[in-house]
């Protein structure tokens, strides 16, 4: 079988066999002085040096040579090849080459590096051996099924190109498992992932198994040092300073850059394909900052953001795509008796005012103000202690709630004494306050935490629901028709929610003042409130960047839904893949 070598320049450094030679020509012996006691009865001799002209020591010099041709021949990488229709013992092999094009492949550093180590081990193969490529980054496609067509796995190779999708192993791999499992047979195969090595990738990597005979080998094709500074995330605030509907929008972008030297950028900013802003900062050599263009005025309905940042080694992240949508602000309506306190409502309203993505506007008003114009564009209602009211002003909130508004309840001391009905058909009333003052306070025990109101004490956050202490709150019971979505430790509703056709209705005992309990000295009171108001309103704001390969349904209301990409391209989803 012949030799053959992947990197046969490497035999370019065989001259280097000529420095052991040199050395041992220029080798010279050391003469030993010996102490005579006088000199006068010898006779002067001159003597005369010459170059040496032959090898003493062969064995060191064939030492010496041999350890740097073993070195040069590591370099050229040998391997042997079968001849043609000679028989071998070893048996044929079947490849499949996973080769990444996600977003991060596409660094100038690392895409000439991955498609070599590609076609190399294409190249490696002996003409009876299989080989198939898959392209993969969120999903994988087979671009060149199995077979002996070396030629064929090349172009397929050359054809592929990194694209904006992230990294995932797990689709490559499977497709790859797939592909060996339609021709299995007692041989198995081999799976070669060429790829960066992202972190993130092995999401979905758990539980993946292989057959025995399948050997998985990842090829990192990325160097051990490469710069970068990326666009990680853009920040849209908008703000009304006074009646126009249009406002100014105030747009933030984190730039984090790793191994490289400290250098100026130019970040620009535009709106709905029109430059609007435009800044030069320094960026650190590895970190992150913040970069604040000047507030731009809101364009009429949605607004397409742009930021682009001066390009380097992997122009895909130095720009980022974002919408913000037309309704940004959302108006919160407060309704509260009329012997509230000032500071009764502090904490509540300072939280209202202080959320973001989207935005809270809240406004106060009493019972008997509300009706259909009042209600209109309105996010949620918060009646604050207080039952529903009757007459015009509750007919007009129970058709915004019907029609798919969000109502939020929250019981406190004067309901009890209201005769504790909170509307006629709302299957949950309020019998009396328990004090727990002497005992220390109680705190919530059972929760549902996969509801959406406590999505924020998800993981490591749960324990700040669990640390609040209430000293005083209202008794409530729900009927059978209500969902109770948490309980205090006696075993009391304290958060209960009742549908009520296309709009929820939420009642409350959680106190949210700073006499009833300390909740408002919690990290969590923030997130409590905001998540309360949203969930009321309809759900989360919608994000107004993702990232690719993220999924996301649109409303159902929308049909045939079109979407367009950054370069202006029109995208329609597969047929089918909306039902699924």
């Amino acid at each position: 079988m012949p030799l053959a070598f992947l990197v046969p320049a490497a035999f370019i450094a065989m001259v280097a066999l000529g420095i052991p030679v040199l050395l041992h020509l220029r080798r010279r012996e050391r003469e030993r002085p010996m102490r005579f006691p006088s000199l006068m009865f010898l006779q002067r001799v001159s003597i005369t040096t010459a170059r040496r002209r032959r090898i003493t020591d062969w064995p060191l010099l064939l030492l010496r040579a041999m350890i740097i041709a073993l070195v040069v021949l590591a370099f050229a990488h040998p391997v042997v090849k079968p001849v043609a229709g000679v028989m071998t013992t070893r048996p044929d092999r079947r490849v499949v080459i996973a080769l990444d094009r996600s977003m991060s492949m596409g660094h100038l550093a690392v895409w000439p590096a991955a498609r070599d180590s590609a076609r190399a081990l294409v190249r490696s193969l002996g003409p009876a051996d299989q080989v198939a490529v898959i392209a993969f980054d969120d999903a994988a496609v087979v671009e060149q099924a199995l077979g002996t067509n070396h030629g064929a796995a090349l172009a397929a190779i050359n054809r592929i190109r990194p694209g904006s999708g992230s990294t995932r192993y797990g689709a490559a791999i499977r497709a790859a498992a797939d592909l060996l499992a339609a021709n299995a047979d007692a041989r198995g195969g081999e799976i070669d992932v060429v790829t960066d090595l992202q972190r993130n990738g092995a999401a979905g990597v758990t539980g993946l198994s292989l057959p025995a005979a399948v050997q998985l080998r990842a090829v990192n094709a990325s160097p051990h040092s490469h710069g970068n500074a990326a666009i990680t995330s853009v920040d849209a605030e908008s703000r009304t300073e006074s009646d126009s509907s249009r406002g100014l929008l105030t747009v933030t972008a984190h730039i984090a850059t790793r191994l490289m030297k400290a250098h100026s950028t130019h970040a620009s900013l535009s709106v709905n394909g029109r430059d609007a802003a435009n800044v030069t900062t320094m960026l650190p050599a590895q970190g992150e900052i913040a970069v604040r263009f000047d507030r731009v005025v809101r364009p009429v309905g949605p607004a397409r953001l742009v930021v682009h940042i001066d390009a380097d080694s992997l122009a895909a992240d130095d720009v980022f795509n974002l919408v913000v949508p037309t309704q940004l602000v959302r108006r919160i309506v407060l309704v509260t008796p009329f012997d509230v306190e000032p500071d009764e409502t502090l904490y509540l309203e300072r939280a209202i005012e202080a959320a973001r993505d989207p935005v809270m506007r809240m406004e106060r008003r009493g019972a008997s103000t509300l009706s259909t114009a009042a209600l209109r564009d309105v996010a949620a209602v918060v009646l604050y202690d207080l039952p529903a009211p009757s007459g015009a002003a509750g007919r007009a909130l129970r058709t915004w709630v019907r029609n798919g508004g969000g109502l939020v309840v929250l019981a406190g001391r004067r309901l009890p004494r209201a005769g504790g009905v909170i509307a006629p058909d709302a299957d949950v009333s309020v019998r009396g306050v328990v004090e727990r003052s002497a005992d220390g306070g109680a705190s919530l025990g059972a929760v549902a935490i996969d509801h959406p109101v406590f999505a924020a004490f998800r993981g490591v956050q749960r324990g700040q629901i669990g640390s609040v202490h209430f000293y005083r709150y209202s008794r409530l019971e729900a009927t059978p028709a209500a969902q109770v979505v948490a309980r205090f430790d006696d075993g009391a509703p304290a958060l209960v929610e009742r549908r009520d056709s296309a709009g929820r209705v939420l009642v409350s005992a959680i106190p949210l003042d700073a006499v009833a309990g300390d909740f408002v000295l919690q990290p969590g009171y923030l997130p409590f409130v905001r998540s309360l108001l949203l969930y009321a309103a309809g759900g989360a704001a919608e994000p107004l960047a993702r990232i690719a390969g993220d999924r996301w349904r649109p409303p159902a209301s929308i049909r045939n839904p079109v979407a367009t990409s950054p370069q202006g391209n029109l995208l329609r989803p597969p047929a089918g893949e909306l039902a699924n």
